[in-house]
């Protein structure tokens, strides 16, 4: 974790989700893969979002900033975008937390959801500026600004799909050789699904990275009916299938997804 102070040099895109700019470290250094704060100090204000840090490649201390404002109202946002033009600015980054580029990665396959594209897009910016080849396939109904900017800056190795079922994701996921690693990025639903089909091909926890986004619904796994139930923050339960009183374990099964709900023994 180190603090860097910069300044930027053109606003690149602008999106509902947030903005691209091109940066100049006037300070510090970025020693990460990837570097990641949880908000960006401006004219002595605090703004607290994710904020991503990735080196351009054009010229030594160039780096892409990518800042994430979906939950800033827009008002909010204009002013950052109008200050961060005038005046320095100055980040806490440490590692980005989700995503680590293995020594042995030959390629890597990222499958996104649309809603996920723009918190992915420095792991994107990252992996073309090391030449490592990767294909993105992004689970989309139609385009977006998002989309249309990432099939314009990288082309062929962005692909549309309109469904992820587990017959297409094999199908993308049988033709890989050893060595590649996944991406897999999106509601929680979506990520556990393709991990499922990843794991039904033989990739293994150490070759996929995930990053979810959104609420995580977790389940419980009723022993006696054999059915799913919504996790509570309450060690019982009740199933709602066969309404038997569960003692929830800590234990969670990777392949049913769940946690175990035990009957409970008065």
């Amino acid at each position: 974790m180190n603090t860097v102070k910069g300044r930027v040099i053109q606003v690149e895109n602008s999106f509902d989700q947030g903005f691209i700019a091109e940066v100049k470290l006037l300070s510090g250094s970025n020693s990460q893969t990837i570097g990641f704060a949880k908000q960006i100090i401006c004219n002595q204000t605090q703004y607290k979002l994710p904020v991503y840090l990735v080196e351009t490649g054009k010229q030594e201390g160039t780096y892409r900033l990518v800042m994430n404002t979906t939950t800033y109202p827009k008002q909010e946002k204009m002013r950052l975008v109008e200050e961060l033009k005038d005046q320095e600015f100055e980040l806490v980054v440490e590692e980005d937390p989700y995503f680590e580029l293995h020594h042995s990665c030959e390629k890597m396959l990222l499958l996104i959801d649309q809603s996920a594209l723009f918190v992915n897009l420095a792991e994107i910016d990252f992996l073309s500026l090391k030449n490592i080849e990767f294909h993105v396939f992004v689970l989309a109904e139609e385009k977006d600004p998002i989309l249309d900017y990432l099939q314009q800056k990288h082309g062929h190795r962005v692909t549309m799909l309109s469904s992820f079922v587990a017959e297409d994701v094999q199908d993308v996921l049988d033709k890989q050789l050893i060595g590649t690693k996944l991406f897999i990025s999106g509601d929680w639903s979506m990520v556990r699904d393709v991990k499922q089909v990843a794991y039904s091909v033989g990739f293994t926890d150490a070759e996929i990275q995930t990053k979810e986004i959104g609420i995580k619904e977790e389940k419980v796994y009723c022993v006696k009916c054999y059915n799913h139930n919504l996790k509570t923050n309450s060690d019982e339960i009740t199933c709602v299938h066969c309404h038997t009183v569960l003692d929830v374990s800590n234990h969670f099964s990777k392949r049913l997804d769940a946690y175990l709900g035990y009957i409970h023994v008065v």
